[in-house]
């Protein structure tokens, strides 16, 4: 744990240890309401949700605990991705794309697309994933963490953000939800397939990896997630005080799958609802890679 402060412009905790980051979900004085102070946290917290924002509201990830509306979606989602489960794991056709690119007979280049198309498809049936859709998804993964403040202005200016935002929104019919699924966490998903990918290039692997220790081994927490302080408090022995933002470096805390709960912060009030659905679609697209 790293803790940068210099008062009135900086006050931020980097956490990469799993055991500090389930104190801080558990703290009731840690959540996802966010004030714009001191100076640096502002700056960060405002491009982080003018990216992650549509229409004035925030993505799911980045509400707070109590927001009502967030709990009510959440418990919906939960239920419709369990419903689901099943069919995902037995490899329905919806994921044979998908299983070609990790075999490496399409001509698609990534796997993008594909991984956009059956994530918007469970929102809904009529769902189309384009090349266009993608590129508006890596613009707001980027727009949300780069630090290549020129290049940030200029997309501010020329509207660029805002243009990826409105493509996503018309293709999800500006379910938010559905935005947050196709611009958020299909990167994971999409890193997650690169990794099947290459499971598949090795021959023994390809003969001997389970579909359940493909998903085991293919599996990866968020880099980054953001919480702040309410009020003063500690944590692992580290001071914070009230407004102290939070990186939670969930990726690094699940070094070597030591700490997999990172990955879906399971256990806590901000868990994946696709908790049991990601794995699923996983372990569906490898059966059907391998044929099985």
């Amino acid at each position: 744990m790293e803790r940068k402060k210099i008062a009135g412009i900086i006050d931020i905790i980097t956490v990469d240890d799993a055991a500090t980051i389930r104190a801080l979900a558990a703290d009731e004085r840690v959540d996802r309401d966010f004030k714009f102070r001191p100076l640096y946290n502002g700056f960060i917290l405002k491009r982080v949700l003018r990216a992650l924002s549509y229409k004035g509201a925030h993505f799911p990830h980045m509400t707070t605990k109590e927001d009502a509306i967030r709990k009510e979606h959440h418990d919906s989602l939960w239920e419709q991705f369990n419903a689901n489960v099943s069919a995902m794991a037995n490899g329905p056709d919806e994921l044979e794309p998908l299983a070609k690119w990790i075999r490496q007979e399409t001509t698609e280049q990534e796997a993008g697309v594909l991984v956009q198309q059956i994530i918007g498809r469970f929102f809904s049936a009529d769902f189309k994933a384009t090349p266009d859709s993608w590129q508006a998804a890596l613009i707001l993964h980027e727009a949300a963490g780069s630090k290549n403040l020129p290049k940030m202005l200029w997309w501010r200016l020329t509207g660029k953000v805002q243009y990826a935002k409105k493509l996503l929104g018309v293709v999800t019919n500006d379910n938010l939800l559905a935005i947050h699924g196709i611009a958020v966490a299909a990167h994971n998903l999409v890193a997650t397939a690169g990794r099947l990918k290459s499971f598949y290039a090795d021959e023994s692997l390809r003969k001997t990896l389970t579909p359940e220790t493909a998903v085991e081994q293919s599996l990866s927490a968020p880099p980054v997630v953001y919480r702040q302080a309410l009020a003063d408090g500690a944590a692992a022995g580290c001071p914070y005080s009230k407004s102290t933002l939070f990186l939670l470096k969930l990726q690094d805390a699940n070094r070597n799958h030591q700490a997999k709960d990172m990955i879906f912060m399971t256990g806590t009030w901000s868990r994946c609802p696709a908790e049991q659905w990601i794995p699923a679609v996983i372990a569906g697209t490898w059966k059907r890679a391998i044929g099985t």
